[in-house]
């Protein structure tokens, strides 16, 4: 099988995975009961396991695509994908509080004092009164994910700068796929009306950056440098 007709069919199988555990969290949360559905979404729950299973896939992927450039001696590109790989890996384990509930580590007295779930992660620190999810991972992201999935590729297309910027660094981008696939899940997720809805919000996010970095859209370019 071609490796373009092998990553379709991860699209489609990933995606689907996708939808279904958004359309089963909405089936509980409206027709089960609110327990349920928080039952879904809970700590430790198959949502949370599968969001740190693709941050770190995701890493992976990363990693592979630096092994190659190294090979190639492309620095800066070197540098993207050290970084992204660093980022997606932080990401998998501060999800699952780097293992402690797993291994049953005690939190440091820092992040008993200043973590809302008592937990040795950051993405739950709150520091003077600000939480650090809502500021950095709500507020912050959410502006960069909309700079990123809106306007990436038209600012690529019109700015030669931009377009240079990308290709010099090989960031990669997502296909209007991925766009049209992260704005369903975002519209559907919304329809929870806030309830745990941040859970399902990172899911959708690594499920979908696995398949942006898997299958980025400028890929052809990339095979032809």
């Amino acid at each position: 099988m071609e490796i373009r007709k092998l990553l379709s069919v991860n699209e489609i199988v990933i995606t689907s995975v996708l939808f279904i555990s958004i359309l089963i969290a909405i089936y509980l949360r409206y027709f089960v009961s609110i327990e349920s559905y928080l039952e879904f979404v809970k700590e430790d729950g198959i949502v949370e396991y599968l969001t740190f299973f693709f941050l770190l896939l995701s890493s992976l992927v990363c990693l592979y695509r630096l092994n190659q450039y190294i090979k190639i001696k492309k620095g800066l590109w070197i540098l993207t994908w050290a970084i992204l790989a660093v980022m997606f890996f932080f990401a998998a384990a501060d999800e699952i509080s780097w293992g402690q509930r797993i291994f049953n580590i005690q939190s440091s007295e820092f992040f008993l004092e200043h973590n809302k779930q008592a937990e040795t992660n950051l993405h739950n620190l709150v520091i003077d009164g600000i939480s650090i999810n809502k500021l950095i991972f709500s507020q912050l992201m959410f502006a960069v994910l909309v700079i990123y999935f809106l306007f990436s590729r038209l600012m690529v297309s019109k700015t030669l700068f931009v377009r240079n910027l990308i290709n010099r660094f090989r960031i990669p981008l997502p296909k209007l796929f991925h766009i049209i696939v992260m704005g369903a899940a975002i519209l559907l997720i919304l329809t929870i009306q806030e309830i745990k809805d941040s859970e399902l919000n990172e899911l959708s996010f690594a499920m979908i950056f696995f398949l942006i970095f898997l299958n980025p859209a400028n890929l052809n370019q990339e095979k032809s440098d």
